[in-house]
């Protein structure tokens, strides 16, 4: 059976970092994780059973009193610091002088087919305010803040349920569960948006404790107890997501559950055994990023359970006076910020919306100087530095996913770690085969994003292995169509019919129109194994390839094998596809190719020019057996009351297979290069194919075997 994966370094360490579920069985349900390791000691239940006896002082959670004027000095002295906290003044100064309060709204559990929630604005209304004028209070001690940020937190306290409508039982009984998640679940208390709002409270009640009345205080932990701890505490194994390790909200719901715990101790000491159940969620979650800093789920996934669950991992280090580090969790520790800088332009639709599909930075200063200050890691720094400096950027919030926030006053940025550029710009990510090559970073240089990993999420995942994204200077020249937003069904079973989650809507190979399997239905049995491998991967000074095998990822009734490899030019900005397909003699094979920018097919059908905003460029396809290059239009649909319908272009090369093994060559250039598109060859004579062009007045030839590339 396949079990939870963990880091290289952590499969090496004498005990297992954490002892997670081991089984797919959607029969059998996972087993509460035990966790030894040095980031979580093995004492750690004992350490938590001691924190109510420490005599907690608010604020705790991630300041102290002690600790304030060291804030307000970074506010002082540093221009950033004190253009955010003017702003965040600003935002208090709004929730004090204008009542705006809304009134109370439905919760509409057909919201995303409205595209309407009046229910979450008025919940974000008074989970924002509340939490600025809180921290407002904490740096002014103007008990005006104080007063405002009670008056809103009880709106919250008066709400039936903090839960997004969308994960109503009407909604989520549907779902296709996530790995690790047993199939028979039917009560749902509990969800991200609770978790969030449980975690906003938590620093609320911590940081206008001092304010209170008894009665406030009181009326304060009902909400927390009510709306968030009770509906959880003793009752796991009914929540979906506390075993739901590979999944963003494990950490986002243990995140609120653990900070309610947390800032109710004085209070509610016994509730040390959610504060212990919480560490051991965060940290079955966290131990799922790979050792090179990949998350299977996509970027922003990783962003989101990240950024949240590091509020509770800073926190509960701190209250065990560091004993308790999760920051030391091998994917945290080895490489916090690689999937979010490497993985540039891997916009695979995994929350991405309204990116144009180019899939740019993610994540903020806040949340990458703080994981560099616990890590010393210079690449973040390096990444901050270089995506994320954005000066003229307005007040974020109280997210520190976003830019110029709170968590950039509580987490100031280190100074002493420098930010050194990576020696090499291109990287595998081996635990789920995505892959990422470019010759340098920037708009500038052709960047090439691919996967071909297992197909065994079938909450957020696609069926697109050996799919790939084309960026250059800064638009999404060949990749994914944008999924916009979330209508009411896309994480139900009938998921696997959208185009843009169907191997249809990626830029993968069919055969008289195969496309690859659905591991997980609803209510049914995993089918093991299922997915494809990167099986090469090289990155040299002129050139870098990746070579991936997604053969095991279809039925395998019409295609019998697919290899695909991809070569990055990196003086060129040249794109080499080499596609090696098996299958019956006389079979439709088709390659898709999905444009985000104008795309036409030349008159004799021999090429397409890709025309953006500042792309020029063309394809070519190239075979011995005939082939034709097309644009169809396929149909986006989605179930929403506004625009449910949309034509996505895409580029077919289509050919009739002369044999039961056919080579097909594609090719992406910049136009500027172009000598005539009759300049690219595809060589099948010799033992290995071999694809030769001439650019810049130089000849270049790559011969491709299935293990290597060599350039000849």
């Amino acid at each position: 059976m396949k079990r939870f994966r963990l880091g290289a370094q952590a499969l090496a360490l004498t005990c297992a970092l954490i002892a997670l579920p081991t089984t797919l069985s959607a029969a059998k349900p996972e087993t509460r994780p035990a966790v030894s390791t040095a980031a979580i000691p093995t004492d750690y239940k004992e350490i938590c059973n001691a924190l109510p006896a420490k005599g907690l002082q608010h604020p705790y959670l991630v300041f102290n009193e002690a600790q304030k004027p060291a804030i307000l000095e970074y506010i002082k002295t540093n221009k950033r610091a004190g253009d955010i906290y003017r702003m965040l003044q600003l935002e208090g100064e709004r929730y004090l002088r204008v009542d705006a309060d809304p009134a109370p709204a439905m919760n509409d559990i057909k919201s995303r087919f409205s595209g309407k929630d009046d229910h979450a604005a008025y919940q974000n209304y008074y989970q924002y305010g509340s939490v600025v004028c809180a921290l407002l209070y904490q740096l002014t001690g103007d008990t005006a803040y104080a007063k405002r940020a009670y008056q809103l937190a009880e709106k919250l306290c008066e709400m039936d349920t903090w839960r997004l409508s969308a994960h109503y039982f009407e909604n989520i009984y549907t779902r296709v569960w996530p790995y690790g998640v047993k199939d028979d679940q039917v009560a749902f208390p509990f969800d991200i948006w609770v978790g969030d709002c449980a975690a906003d409270l938590a620093l609320t009640y911590d940081w206008i404790y001092p304010t209170l009345t008894k009665a406030q205080r009181d009326r304060l932990r009902s909400g927390l107890l009510e709306q968030a701890v009770l509906r959880v505490r003793g009752n796991y194994d009914y929540q979906w997501w506390a075993n739901a390790y590979k999944c963003n909200w494990s950490g986002i719901c243990f995140n609120g559950l653990g900070m309610a715990a947390l800032t109710l101790l004085n209070e509610d000491p016994q509730l040390t055994d959610v504060v212990i159940r919480s560490i051991e969620g965060i940290g079955g979650m966290v131990s799922n990023i790979t050792h090179e800093g990949g998350w299977q789920e996509g970027r922003h996934y990783s962003v989101y359970g990240l950024c949240q669950s590091m509020m509770f991992m800073d926190a509960i280090k701190r209250l065990s006076d560091g004993k308790i580090n999760m920051f030391l969790i091998d994917g945290v520790k080895n490489a916090p910020a690689d999937f979010a800088l490497f993985g540039m332009t891997g916009n695979f639709n995994d929350g991405t919306f309204r990116d144009k599909g180019i899939g740019g930075p993610i994540g903020s200063p806040g949340m990458y100087g703080k994981l560099a200050a616990e890590t010393g890691n210079t690449n973040a720094m390096f990444y901050i530095k270089t995506f994320l400096n954005r000066p003229n950027a307005l007040f974020g919030g109280i997210r520190n996913n976003a830019t110029n926030t709170i968590w950039d006053l509580i987490w100031p940025m280190p100074t002493d770690i420098p930010a050194t550029k990576p020696a090499d710009a291109s990287k595998h990510f081996p635990e789920i085969d995505w892959a990422f090559m470019r010759k340098d970073f920037g708009d500038d240089y052709m960047q090439v994003a691919t996967k071909c990993g297992p197909l065994d999420d079938p909450h957020h995942g696609h069926l697109d292995a050996g799919t790939f994204n084309l960026t250059w200077k800064g638009e999404s020249v060949i990749g994914e169509f944008s999924q916009e937003f979330y209508d009411q069904f896309i994480f139900n079973d009938d998921r696997w019919d959208y185009l843009n989650i169907r191997s249809l809507g990626h830029n993968v190979v069919l055969v008289d129109g195969e496309e690859q399997i659905i591991a997980k239905r609803k209510d049914q049995p995993w089918k093991e194994g299922i997915g494809g491998k990167i099986t090469k991967f090289e990155s040299l000074p002129g050139f870098a390839y990746t070579q991936m095998d997604a053969t095991n990822a279809y039925p395998g009734e019409h295609l019998k094998g697919w290899k695909r490899t991809l070569i990055l030019d990196k003086e060129n900005n040249i794109v080499l596809v080499l596609d090696k397909v098996q299958s019956a003699k006389g079979a439709q094979i088709d390659l898709l190719f999905h444009p985000n920018v104008e795309a036409t097919v030349s008159a004799d059908g021999t090429y397409a020019a890709l025309n953006g905003d500042s792309t020029r460029m063309e394809m070519k396809s190239m075979s011995k057996a005939p082939l034709s290059l097309t644009k169809q239009n396929q149909l986006y649909y989605r179930i929403v009351q506004q625009a449910p319908y949309a034509w996505v272009p895409c580029l077919y090369t289509t050919v009739k297979a002369p044999s039961e093994t056919t080579v097909i060559g594609t090719v992406f250039y910049p136009t500027e290069l172009k000598s005539g598109a009759n300049q690219f060859t595809l060589d099948e004579s010799g033992k290995n194919p071999v694809i030769r062009y001439t650019a810049g007045g130089k000849n270049y030839a790559y011969e491709i075997s299935d293990t290597q590339v060599k350039a000849i």
